[in-house]
C-alpha cells in the first residue's frame, strides 16, 4: 500500500526551483596561515638537512639554494596573500582583531622571506680570505695566461739562487684572489652608491680597489722573481655576473652588512692578521717588506668593512641587527682554504706562504674579536 502525505490546510508545497537557497558562510581565508606553515616547514626540514649533510661547501650549496629559497618564495606568498585579504576586506577571523592578524601575516611574512634570502646567502658564500666574488657559493677567481702584463719584472730577489717548487705558483694564487678582489670592490662602490652611502664610504671602497691592483701586480711579479715564469690575470668576464643586493631598501641593507662583515671585517681581518705574522717569519728583506705592506692594506680594508656593517645599521636599524646577530651564529668555526701540501705544517712561511695552523690560530682570533664586536653593535642598536 502506498503511502500518501497528507498536508494541512494552511501548507503549501512550494516548487524546488522557487525555494530560496541557505546562504554559504563565509570561507576564511586560511591561504596565509597555510603558505607560512609550510614556509616555516620548508625551512625547518632544511635546516636539519643541512646540519646532517651539509659540511662541504658543495652540499651546503645544493641544499641550501633550493630549500631556503622555496622557503623564501612561499613566505613571499603568504605576505602578499595576506595583505591581499586585507585589501579585500577577508579576514582571517571575526572582530576587530581581523585585520591585525592579516596585518600580521603579511608582516611575518616579509619577514620570513628577509631571513630567508640572508640564509640562503650563508648557505651559498664559498670560504676564502679577503673579499671575494661568489655565484652560487663558488668563489670566482681569474684564470692565468701567458703574458707580463701584471708582472713588474724589476723585482729581483738578490741573493736567491732557488726556491722550493711550487712557492711562485702558490703567490700566483695569492695574486688571482687580489685580482678578484678588485672586481669585489668594484662590485661593494655600485652597492654602496644604490644605497645612498656616504662619499667616505664610496672613496674607501675605490681607494680599498686601487691597493688590491698593486697586491696583485706584486704577487705575480713575486712569483716571476722565484719560478721566472711571466703570467698574469687573464679575462675575468664571470665578475659581471655576480649576486645583486634586493631591491627592497631594508633587505639590502642587511645583505650589505653580512657581507661586509664576513668578507670584510672577518676575512679582510683574517688576512692582516696572517700576513703580519708571515712578515716576522720570512727570510728575504724584499718578501719582508712586500708582506708588510699588503698586511697594513689589508688591516685598513677590515676597518672600512666594519665602517659599512655600522653604517647598514644605523639605516637599517633593529633589523639589520638581527641579521647580523644571526650571521655570527652560523660563521664557521674553523677556516678551511686551499693549501699545498708542502705549506700545510708551514714549511713555506719563510718564503711568505701560511700554514695551516697559523691561519687556523689567526681566524680564531678574529672570530672571536668579531663575535664580540657585534653582540655590542647589536646591544646599542636594541637599547637605543
Amino acid at each position: 500500500m502506498q503511502h500518501v502525505e497528507t498536508l494541512g490546510p494552511d501548507s503549501t508545497a512550494a516548487p524546488r526551483s522557487e525555494r530560496v537557497p541557505r546562504k554559504p558562510r563565509p570561507r576564511r581565508p586560511f591561504t596565509p596561515l597555510v603558505l607560512l606553515g609550510l614556509a616555516t616547514a620548508a625551512f625547518l626540514v632544511t635546516c636539519v638537512v643541512e646540519a646532517w649533510f651539509g659540511r662541504s661547501r658543495a652540499a651546503a650549496a645544493w641544499i641550501g639554494v633550493p630549500g631556503f629559497g622555496s622557503s623564501t618564495l612561499l613566505a613571499l606568498a603568504g605576505s602578499v596573500s595576506g595583505l591581499a585579504n586585507l585589501w579585500r576586506g577577508q579576514n582571517v577571523m571575526r572582530g576587530p582583531l581581523g585585520p591585525l592578524l592579516n596585518c600580521a601575516f603579511g608582516l611575518l611574512g616579509l619577514a620570513m622571506a628577509a631571513f630567508g634570502a640572508l640564509t640562503t646567502l650563508f648557505a651559498t658564500v664559498g670560504f676564502a680570505r679577503g673579499r671575494q666574488l661568489r655565484r652560487f657559493g663558488r668563489v670566482l677567481l681569474p684564470p692565468v695566461t701567458d703574458g707580463a702584463d701584471w708582472v713588474d719584472e724589476a723585482l729581483e730577489l738578490d741573493g736567491v739562487t732557488h726556491a722550493p717548487p711550487g712557492v711562485g705558483e702558490q703567490w700566483r694564487e695569492n695574486g688571482r684572489t687580489e685580482h678578484a678582489s678588485v672586481a669585489s670592490f668594484a662590485r661593494l662602490t655600485l652597492d654602496l652608491m644604490a644605497l645612498g652611502a656616504p662619499p667616505a664610504l664610496v672613496a674607501s671602497a675605490n681607494q680599498d680597489a686601487l691597493d688590491e691592483i698593486r697586491h696583485t701586480e706584486a704577487c705575480f711579479a713575486l712569483a716571476f722573481a722565484l719560478d721566472g715564469r711571466r703570467e698574469s690575470p687573464g679575462p675575468f668576464p664571470e665578475a659581471q655576473r655576480v649576486h645583486t643586493l634586493s631591491r627592497v631598501r631594508g633587505v639590502a641593507l642587511a645583505e650589505l652588512a653580512v657581507l661586509s662583515l664576513v668578507d670584510g671585517a672577518l676575512h679582510e681581518g683574517v688576512s692582516a692578521r696572517v700576513i703580519a705574522k708571515l712578515a716576522r717569519r720570512a727570510q728575504h728583506p724584499k718578501i719582508i717588506a712586500l708582506l708588510k705592506q699588503i698586511a697594513a692594506d689589508e688591516g685598513r680594508h677590515a676597518a672600512h668593512g666594519w665602517d659599512v656593517v655600522e653604517w647598514c645599521l644605523e639605516q637599517g636599524g633593529l633589523p639589520v641587527a638581527h641579521a647580523l646577530a644571526g650571521a655570527v651564529r652560523v660563521l664557521p668555526e674553523r677556516m678551511h682554504s686551499s693549501l699545498p701540501e708542502c705549506a700545510v705544517n708551514g714549511g713555506w712561511e719563510a718564503w711568505g706562504i701560511h700554514g695551516e695552523a697559523l691561519e687556523r690560530d689567526e681566524y680564531a682570533a678574529a672570530r672571536a674579536d668579531v663575535v664580540e664586536r657585534v653582540a655590542r653593535l647589536v646591544t646599542a642598536t636594541r637599547a637605543a
